[in-house]
């Protein structure tokens, strides 16, 4: 009888321990699938991160910006305010607009844009002039961050105006380490 009893109690302590074991296993492989799924959603969080802009004007109409570059309403609005910053200006505002302008731009084209921006400035200044940019016509690729730019370049000097210029420009707007850079304003 305590033979029967004991080989009960082994059997019985086998299967706990079976079954604790199978536990245990189950419990681990759910454990790695949690944080395996766990670590992907954070990663395409992460990397797909999208900040939504409600602008401060009469507009209702918000925009946003995810991965590399915002949409096309944001590439829209930062081009046509980096032309504005370039090409409407005075003889009076030409310094701080180039000034704003140039805390935008990337290494590169710094170095070629800089001293266009210069020579733009000294021309206003030695002439009391100024420059306004009338937008015609707009096309935004948001996948590669290219801005294309029509539009018609009204210069006056004093009180002389010059007949309206057909201006052509590229820009190209690319966000690096958390940072905006315009990293080309090419006129074609």
């Amino acid at each position: 009888m305590n033979i029967n009893i004991k080989k009960s109690y082994e059997r019985t302590l086998s299967i706990t321990i079976i079954i604790l074991f199978l536990m245990t296993a189950l419990s681990t492989g759910l454990s790695y699938k949690l944080y395996s799924d766990n670590q992907s959603l954070i990663n395409h969080i992460v990397n797909n991160k999208q900040i939504i802009f409600m602008p401060m004007v009469n507009s209702n109409e918000e925009f946003s910006f995810q991965g590399e570059r915002g949409d096309a309403r944001y590439l829209r609005l930062m081009a046509m305010s980096f032309l504005s910053l370039r090409l409407d200006v005075t003889s009076q505002t030409v310094e701080q607009s180039h000034e704003i302008l140039s805390a935008y731009l990337g290494n590169n084209l710094r170095e070629k844009l800089l001293p266009i921006l210069s020579q733009e400035k000294q021309r206003l200044k030695t002439s009391n002039g100024s420059s306004v940019f009338y937008l015609g016509e707009i096309k935004v690729s948001p996948s590669n961050g290219v801005i294309d730019i029509k539009g018609k370049l009204n210069y006056s000097y004093g009180i002389n105006s010059i007949d309206p210029i057909d201006k052509h420009y590229l820009l190209r707007i690319e966000t690096r380490n958390g940072r905006l850079e315009l990293t080309d304003f090419v006129e074609k």
